[in-house]
């Protein structure tokens, strides 16, 4: 397998993101080929949609105050989770845990890296119909057959820095049921999926970086997966938070915000 990132100008408003893609592909001498699989920053394609908020134009309203003020954090961010977040847990002093779009994610996966100072970026609208809309414009306007994750960088429970994480993904099957195959020693494998998806945006990681590497794209090539064509949504990259084993294993402190 390899992973060639893709570096790209700084853009700070709406763009078509495809094209810009295919430019800087193009323009770091490296080419799409069949099977490839591309990784999109999932803040590089909020940025096309424009999802980039002045926190100077949000008015918070009476419950953000309250957060806000439980959680020691600016009521124009609290109102920006409460207006965002699927379901909110509880918090730490700066940060809500919240559920969105299916995943755990701090203050609703809302980030102030990577844009000018006062602003924010928010999660990509529909980000499963912005990687499908990549994968059928790579295949129409290129010739090639690709598979699309747009991916996000994530805290893992107990651990130290972020990993990525898949947020969407188009063209090829992103989780791999190995229930009922056997282990080195013959037992059945009763609980085992293999979160392909997530492993693809893990890699990718490493050469698109956190801070200033420029790099929103990766090419990630000789990977060994199942293409198809049909349409995914969250739920078949994750499962409700009532069944999640970390969810339902601790003891939530605090009342529930938001449902």
């Amino acid at each position: 397998m390899k992973v060639i990132g893709i570096r790209v100008k700084p853009r700070h408003e709406r763009f078509d993101l495809f094209k810009v893609m295919v430019d800087s592909i193009r323009a770091c001498n490296e080419h799409v080929e069949d099977d490839d699989i591309i990784v999109v920053s999932s803040k590089f394609a909020a940025m096309s949609q424009g999802r980039v908020i002045d926190m100077n134009s949000v008015v918070p309203a009476k419950d953000a105050y309250a957060i806000s003020s439980m959680h020691n954090m600016d009521a124009r961010m609290a109102e920006l989770v409460l207006r965002e977040a699927d379901h909110i847990f509880s918090g730490v002093p700066g940060f809500l845990l919240t559920v969105k779009d299916g995943m755990l994610a701090p203050n609703a996966g809302i980030d102030r890296s990577n844009v000018m100072h006062g602003l924010s970026i928010l999660y990509p609208v529909d980000a499963f119909r912005v990687a499908d809309m990549l994968r059928d414009k790579f295949l129409i306007h290129e010739g090639r057959r690709v598979g699309i994750v747009i991916a996000d960088s994530r805290l893992m429970p107990t651990r130290i820095g972020t990993s990525g994480v898949a947020l969407a993904v188009s063209g090829f099957e992103p989780v791999k049921d190995r229930r009922g195959s056997k282990d080195l020693f013959g037992n059945v494998m009763r609980v085992t999926l293999h979160a392909i998806a997530d492993c693809i945006a893990s890699a990718a990681n490493l050469v698109m970086g956190e801070t200033d590497e420029s790099t929103p794209v990766a090419i990630v090539r000789g990977l060994n997966v199942r293409m198809d064509q049909r349409s995914y949504d969250w739920s078949d990259l994750a499962i409700e938070y009532e069944q999640c084993i970390y969810v339902r294993g601790l003891s939530m402190h605090g009342s529930k915000l938001v449902s």
